[in-house]
């Protein structure tokens, strides 16, 4: 359902910003559309993922693609821009996309804040521009009907809401709440209907459930509700006039009269999107102010932040921002996923990808390289003259050729403060559970027994489970006999290990880094003492963690014995035979580091005893095969390489490279990698 606009000669050229999936799934069949109607021209499209820039332009048919968003604003050639991304990139593109005399439209959040949405309504309005938001709400058919009946009379009484099952999940699109996130559109609907902000809000806030009561002059009320941990989706509206009532949803509008309903429906689905793309364009066409002109929507922004601070009072009018509007001048090269990660840069730095460095760049300070981002190869370093840091989105830098980037004079700086909190977070899990036998127990509870022993296998178990027929037969002397046999050959005899607390346990760390120090920390507040065994770490350091510098032999005596060195040729099977012998019996042994630093033969040797418990992350060949004898070992648990991948854990990274890069290019101190590092490192 689209309304009927007259071509513009020629068509506008329009720039998307943003290629993702509600720009793939929504707003750029849209624009196909406009573009076979002739008009609009799908110019250009920018995102800093360069597969998805390609695959929106051959799949939408645009001209060309990018990841170079201030070169793309910078053309005399585009007329529009659409920027489909998250609030900090709507705001800070868009100022920018108002600055070069280009219409404007943002999806929703438009921005971060009211005041920032009112300072690019009123650039829009000094320049002459139409500026729009994503408020597809104003052109849901059935709103638009409900406001025609209710005419200048209004409404007295109005009810909003809007649930989503997002319990547990953090805000997105760059929101500081769900509320802001999703919630807006029907808030938003709500001022939209009543034909504008209440004089008077009591709000509450609680987590991901929201709700207000408004008022406005002349004493129409309404009740907005707002819960983001429902166990649904549900949209609905209700107002309210001296006899008459209308119920209405996306698709259908039920007005009733005297008690008699009558329902009317209306089309949904991609109907108001279409309809909002179409009153951007007849906007710029007949200069007349669109329903979802950014000031229009300024009022419903200011009234989420109150709601969201649980405001009680009257309804001031917002803030106003300013904003530098021309495009930095110093611009960081972005490979791979970073997401919301780059939102303090947008100010400062313009974004590009490395695909787009065609000839030398003197602009490009910094570098970085999210998770598979590729190295950067002579060629393009070589267009990089004034390049000062490269920030790598995880812990090792090996396959990224970090020792050439240090020659070139090129400072390197890695997520190691957020890899080891999450491993030591991991590692101290195993820590506790390893020390009070919860996985053996698990275990036996998954057999249907009761304990934290295993039932034994092979002839030592049947000989447990036969004992009263083997005496009665005089056998159970002979089975006597063979246990002590077994005992004496290593199998694993003598009491089981009984179930312990951390605290006043010895935990031996074999090497000493980011990981061991955020792990001793752990350790230490839980009453643990720490030993750590390394040849490079300086005393004073291990000391400063709550830890005592001890020798490899002390270490390896500890009740819980944990590896956190780097694999180099030099640590490679730094636990064989000799040394996983002075693991005494009881011992938890956990590597969350390298499966390379223990001998695989000799581990197994050692497992098979059967009185030591193993918690392995990491192995020499990974992925462990399917019929490996860890696999079928009783006294080890096995996890898939995971102490370090959390969706949490990649976040921190992101987050802590780019504050690190940031803090580099302004002159402040940063702790970058040094070639003797690593050499240490993976």
């Amino acid at each position: 359902m689209s309304s009927a606009i007259s071509a513009p000669t020629p068509p506008l050229r329009v720039l998307v910003i943003g290629a993702g999936p509600m720009a793939t799934q929504v707003h750029l069949p849209v624009l196909a559309g406009l573009r076979d109607r002739g008009l609009v021209d799908l110019a250009l499209v920018c995102d800093l993922d360069r597969t998805r820039a390609d695959g929106a332009a051959a799949t939408f048919g645009f001209g060309a693609s990018t990841g170079d968003a201030d070169g793309a604003l910078a053309r005399g050639d585009i007329d529009a821009v659409h920027i489909l991304a998250s609030a900090q990139i709507h705001y800070e593109y868009g100022m920018r996309a108002l600055g070069q005399g280009k219409h404007l439209f943002v999806e929703k959040p438009v921005t971060p804040s009211a005041a920032q949405a009112q300072a690019m309504a009123d650039l829009a309005h000094a320049r002459g521009l139409v500026a729009v938001g994503g408020h597809n709400r104003r052109f849901y058919p059935s709103l638009r009907a409900a406001r025609a009946r209710a005419g200048r009379a209004g409404w007295r009484q109005a009810q909003a809401v809007f649930h989503k099952p997002m319990a547990g999940q953090a805000p997105g699109f760059g929101a500081a709440s769900w509320l802001g996130a999703n919630g807006i559109h029907s808030l938003d609907a709500l001022l939209w209907m009543m034909d504008g902000p209440p004089e008077h809000l009591a709000a509450h806030a609680s987590g991901e459930t929201f709700s207000a009561l408004m008022r406005w002059p002349g004493g129409a009320q309404a009740v907005f509700l707002c819960d983001n941990a429902a166990g649904f989706r549900r949209e609905d509206y209700a107002f309210h006039a001296a006899g008459v009532s209308c119920a209405v949803t996306e698709t259908a509008l039920t007005v009733r009269m005297d008690g008699r309903p009558l329902t009317t429906a209306f089309p949904g689905g991609m109907t108001s999107f279409a309809l909002e793309h179409d009153a951007f364009l007849e906007a710029i066409r007949t200069g007349t102010e669109p329903p979802h002109g950014l000031a229009a929507l300024v009022p419903s922004l200011h009234l989420c932040e109150l709601i969201e601070r649980g405001h009680v009072g009257p309804v001031s009018p917002p803030r106003t921002s300013t904003s530098r509007v021309a495009a930095p001048e110093r611009t960081i090269l972005v490979a791979g996923p970073w997401g919301a990660a780059l939102a303090p840069l947008l100010a400062d730095y313009r974004l590009a990808t490395p695909a787009d460095v065609t000839d030398t760049r003197p602009d490009v300070v910094a570098a970085l390289l999210g998770p598979g981002a590729p190295a950067p190869d002579a060629t393009l370093l070589n267009r990089l003259p004034n390049l000062r840091v490269v920030g790598v989105a995880g812990l090792s830098v090996a396959r990224l050729g970090g020792d050439a980037l240090l020659a070139r004079g090129i400072a390197l700086v890695n997520a190691s403060d957020a890899h080891a909190e999450s491993v030591a977070e991991f590692a101290l899990g195993l820590a506790i559970l390893g020390r009070r036998r919860a996985f053996p127990g698990h275990a036996v509870m998954r057999l249907g027994g009761w304990g934290v022993v295993v039932p034994p296998r092979g002839l030592r178990g049947l000989a447990r489970r036969l004992k009263p027929t083997l005496r009665r037969l005089g056998l159970l002397p002979w089975v006597l006999r063979m246990k002590v046999r077994l005992d004496a050959g290593g199998g694993g005899g003598g009491r089981p290990a009984q179930a312990r607390d951390l605290a006043g346990a010895i935990v031996g760390l074999v090497g000493w880094g980011a990981n061991a120090r955020a792990f001793a920390r752990r350790l230490a507040a839980c009453g643990a003492q720490v030993l750590v065994w390394s040849q490079t770490a300086d005393g004073a350091d291990i000391r400063r963690e709550g830890a005592q510098p001890a020798a490899l032999d002390q270490v390896l005596a500890a009740d819980i014995v944990s590896l956190h060195r780097g694999l180099t040729s030099a640590t490679r099977h730094t636990l064989g035979t000799a040394e996983l012998a002075r693991l005494r019996p009881g011992a938890v042994l956990i590597n969350v580091a390298r499966g390379g630093l223990i001998e695989p033969a000799a581990l197994l040797d050692r497992l098979r005893r059967g009185d030591i418990f193993a918690c392995l992350d990491t192995y020499e060949e990974e992925p462990l095969p399917p019929r490996h004898p860890l696999r079928r070992l009783p006294n080890v648990f096995l996890t898939p390489h995971i102490a370090g991948g959390s969706v949490d854990m990649r976040q921190a990274a992101a987050d802590e490279v780019v504050a690190k890069v940031a803090r580099l290019l302004d002159g402040g101190a940063v702790d970058t990698l040094t070639s003797d590092r690593l050499r240490g490192m993976s």
